[in-house]
């Protein structure tokens, strides 16, 4: 029998590869986009605990990888820990800038979610790789060396930015709908999606990491609610006023460089993902494929972007 998505417990998220609730849950629902208040009843019914997940099976699993390769395996970890953590701190100026109560409401919900997923990668990195601290920013500052310069411009800096910004001149709805392409469309919608739909399969096949695999479904489900208001609200605002399809534009291309290299990878992450069987270059071309789909649903034609082989 079928998993419903929508109601599913941790224990049966922990079943599921990524294409369950990154397609089915994302990409397949982008042409009937629900309401505010729809994705904020959503939320209500989606609730989940972190300290509802046992991480004893991945503390085990990781005790099995040798020492000098564990600076590769957490890679993914890493950016996902770093990413949670830098969305959760840039996101309240979004709550007070969007023009809509409902908008407004629906963001309430998200910082709350944002909060739980840096709180679950915070109990997965102590709990199941050993990672030691006073508190997250303690482990952050272990981590961050692995991050790249791509992956630092965007979470550490590119976010930050524009976050000032909009708390600066929350009247200026430009600096809103840059941020929510930024942040909804690029960061989630495009680079965590195709980062999570790789490790989540990828865990399904080889068995790994239990625990994580049903908190990061968990984290998958929350983000497809995310995404869906993303684009929702780039749609309402380019038909409000097509001059916003222009800032979206113009912000896919800023960051394009980056979006490429993140999600070509490096050679060492290339050379681990095909030493799993995998095709290094599907993470490409699936994020890249998934853009295109939400730019055409929000109107803003996607010729711009670059092709992919």
């Amino acid at each position: 029998m079928a998993i419903d998505v929508s109601k599913a417990s941790l224990r049966e998220l922990g079943q599921l590869g990524g294409d369950a609730i990154i397609v089915g849950e994302i990409d397949d629902k982008l042409v009937n986009l629900p309401t505010y208040r729809e994705l904020y009843q959503r939320w209500e019914k989606q609730q989940w605990s972190t300290q509802d997940i046992d991480f004893s099976a991945d503390r085990q699993q990781w005790s099995q990888i040798e020492e000098a390769a564990r600076p590769v395996h957490i890679s993914g970890f890493v950016v996902f820990f770093q990413g949670e953590v830098s969305v959760t701190h840039t996101l309240i100026p979004y709550c007070a800038a969007a023009p809509k109560e409902e908008q407004r409401i629906f963001l309430t919900t998200q910082l709350v979610d944002e909060a739980r997923h840096s709180i679950f990668f915070d109990r997965f990195f102590r709990e199941a790789l050993g990672f030691e601290g006073e508190d997250i920013e303690a482990l952050l500052v272990q981590i961050r060396p692995l991050l790249r310069e791509s992956e630092r411009q965007i979470l550490m800096e590119g976010l930050v930015e524009i976050g000032q910004r909009i708390q600066a001149q929350p009247e200026k709805l430009e600096h809103l709908v840059e941020g929510v392409t930024l942040y909804h469309i690029i960061t989630e919608g495009t680079l965590a999606l195709a980062g999570q739909r790789s490790m989540l399969n990828r865990n399904k096949r080889m068995g790994w990491y239990p625990g994580f695999q049903q908190g990061f479904n968990a984290i998958a489900r929350d983000e497809s609610r995310h995404v869906l208001f993303g684009v929702r609200f780039l749609r309402d605002m380019v038909q409000e006023d097509a001059r916003y399809a222009g800032v979206i534009r113009d912000t896919i291309q800023k960051w394009m460089p980056q979006i490429h290299d993140i999600l070509y990878l490096s050679d060492f992450q290339r050379a681990l993902l095909s030493s799993f069987g995998e095709d290094p270059d599907e993470l490409l071309r699936f994020g890249m494929s998934s853009l295109r789909k939400k730019l055409k649903v929000i109107g803003v034609p996607s010729d711009f972007l670059p092709a992919v082989a």
